[in-house]
């Protein structure tokens, strides 16, 4: 039994309205926690790719640097 109220006004949803609307709020939760998985999985393919090339470049800049660097 889902008990709304609303206005000071109360609908209670029972039978199939109830599985109804249940069912909506979890097909609407499961799509909600996709959309949070596909961000954050893009978030660390994206941060893994930057890493991928940042650090041999700084790894190559430094190596450079150091050949071409004054020695006391």
């Amino acid at each position: 039994m889902i008990v709304i109220t609303r206005n000071g006004e109360t609908v209670v949803l029972t039978g199939w309205r109830e599985w109804l609307v249940r069912i909506v709020i979890f097909l609407a939760a499961i799509l909600l926690l996709g959309v949070v998985v596909f961000l954050f999985f893009g978030l660390a393919v994206t941060v893994g790719a930057m890493a991928l090339i940042l650090i041999p470049a700084v790894i190559i800049v430094g190596l450079i640097g150091s050949l071409f660097g004054r020695r006391p």
